[in-house]
């Protein structure tokens, strides 16, 4: 599983590109900010 760890909730925009990826190569990830 791969963490994605935010320091807060106007970055999720920055990271939505990488999010996405993680999705289209069927990856586990969590998010928390």
């Amino acid at each position: 599983m791969i963490g994605i760890i935010m320091g807060s909730a106007s970055d999720l925009p920055v990271m939505q590109q990488a999010i996405d990826v993680l999705d289209e190569l069927g990856l586990a990830y969590e998010v928390d900010i």
